[in-house]
């Protein structure tokens, strides 16, 4: 079920290490062909949104996230993995490592993917490397991939088509 949830505002925020956010929109500007964008487990990924959807190659540019919290007019609250289809031509996860590998539901697509290592309670696909991102998605065309800090652990990262 899809369904926009307004008027709750940003609850807890944690900010991503803007490396990653750079990382993003370099490999965005260099690699993808796609019109139209999923923006998957962004939490406080915003600047994100807004350069996307300031950007002339997207025509749409579209936000998920399951978590009612992190509710808002821009977003759309719902499970992408259990509740809808994603019909966006590039798929930019944030949260590989709360649900299943989306490369193995959507084929044909564009991806970047970004997991952490931290192992959260809740953390259903623990994410410990690039290789797993790569093999889990089922991507055959890398694009580049990386690794950057995070506070107790790191974030892998990659990019390209399966």
């Amino acid at each position: 079920m899809k369904q926009k949830v307004n008027g709750l505002g940003i609850f807890g925020q944690v900010t991503m290490n803007n490396k990653v956010n750079k990382w993003v929109e370099d490999v965005v500007s260099l690699y993808s062909e796609a019109k139209t964008v999923a923006i998957v487990g962004m939490a406080d990924k915003r600047n994100i949104y807004s350069w996307l959807s300031n950007h002339p190659q997207f025509d749409k540019v579209t936000m998920y996230d399951y978590d009612p919290q992190r509710a808002a007019e821009d977003v759309v609250t719902t499970d992408v993995v259990f509740d809808i289809e994603l019909e966006e031509d590039l798929i930019i996860n944030y949260a590989c490592e709360k649900m299943w590998p989306l490369g193995e539901m959507y084929k044909n697509r564009e991806f970047i993917l970004i997991g952490d290592d931290e192992h959260h309670n809740g953390d259903c696909n623990a994410i410990d490397s690039n290789k797993q991102l790569i093999e889990q998605n089922c991507i055959t065309d890398v694009w580049e991939f990386n690794k950057v800090q995070r506070w107790k652990g790191h974030y892998f990262m990659v990019a390209g088509c399966n």
